[in-house]
């Protein structure tokens, strides 16, 4: 609700929710040609609100800073082909491997092994679709142990097993017209 110091009184924002952004951007608009200045305070307000929403605080406390977060996801998508140990992740942020786990789980809401197990799913995933290789080369390219390892990692995550996957993500693909 606007009120009459020109700013828009509103709930605690949620994440991703673009509608308090569109409608202080709608009022700012209206307002632009007769209040310049309360224009502005909204327009403000959206840009504060949007910074919030694409770099959100954290989670809880006892989380990773943002420069952490973001060293790790950038290290674990480097590093998928080869094993991952999370003592060398906590040492690259300067944690204790223990806090490390707590802070990693409060930031991402999984486990560590348990992000990195989804990461080689998804770059699994992607290898099906642009690659002809053998399952067991993109286990191996995933930085799992064989074609058996991430076959029973990757019928867990999705639910079939990856060849059957690729097959019906590739005829969907055709059928579409995506291909």
């Amino acid at each position: 609700m606007l009120n009459a110091v020109g700013t828009i009184e509103t709930e605690p924002f949620a994440v991703g929710d673009t509608g308090m952004i569109s409608e202080l951007l709608d009022k700012a608009l209206r307002l632009f040609e007769g209040d310049r200045i309360a224009s502005r305070r909204l327009v403000e307000q959206a840009f504060t609100l949007a910074d919030r929403s694409t770099h959100p605080a954290p989670l809880a406390q006892g989380a990773l800073a943002a420069w952490q977060a973001r060293r790790i996801e950038s290290f674990v998508e480097h590093n998928l082909s080869r094993p991952i140990r999370i003592d060398a992740v906590a040492a690259l942020v300067s944690l204790s491997p223990n806090y490390f786990s707590r802070a990693f789980k409060a930031t991402f809401g999984v486990t560590f092994s348990h992000y990195v197990i989804q990461q080689r799913i998804t770059l699994a995933k992607q290898m099906l679709l642009t690659s002809d290789a053998s399952i067991a080369e993109i286990a191996l390219d995933c930085g799992l142990a064989d074609q058996s390892h991430l076959t029973r990692l990757f019928k867990r995550a999705v639910g079939s097993p990856p060849n059957a996957w690729r097959r019906a993500a590739r005829c969907d693909a055709w059928t579409t017209g995506v291909a």
